[in-house]
């Protein structure tokens, strides 16, 4: 696996997003302090608008998931699955913290 350095930890808002260019796609990352960072594609499904960075985290159902400011529909950050619409996927990115670096790796969950 290819991994490449995002950005320091610090730089990541807990509970909130940022969006990162990786390899020419733009991947939305999320620090939930605690319970670890994730990745995915920061293009809402839905709309095809990059906005799921700026997207608010909820737990629902036992899952953690961001819901998209435009539409709100809902997409795990364990599975990348819309909550409302089983049609509606989004891409999970592997993501890391090293010695205070964000890492990503620039394969994509299932591949």
């Amino acid at each position: 696996m290819n991994w490449l350095a995002i950005c320091e930890e610090s730089a990541l808002p807990v509970f909130g997003g940022i969006a990162a260019w990786v390899e020419g796609k733009a991947v939305a990352i999320f620090n939930l302090g605690e319970q670890g960072i994730f990745a995915m594609d920061n293009t809402d499904p839905a709309t095809g608008v990059g906005v799921l960075s700026r997207g608010l985290i909820c737990d629902l159902q036992g899952d953690i998931f961001v819901a998209s400011p435009l539409h709100k529909q809902h997409y795990s950050l364990t599975n990348g699955q819309c909550m409302e619409d089983e049609s509606l996927s989004v891409e999970l990115y592997w993501i890391k913290c090293e010695q205070g670096k964000v890492l990503i790796c620039t394969a994509i969950v299932g591949e």
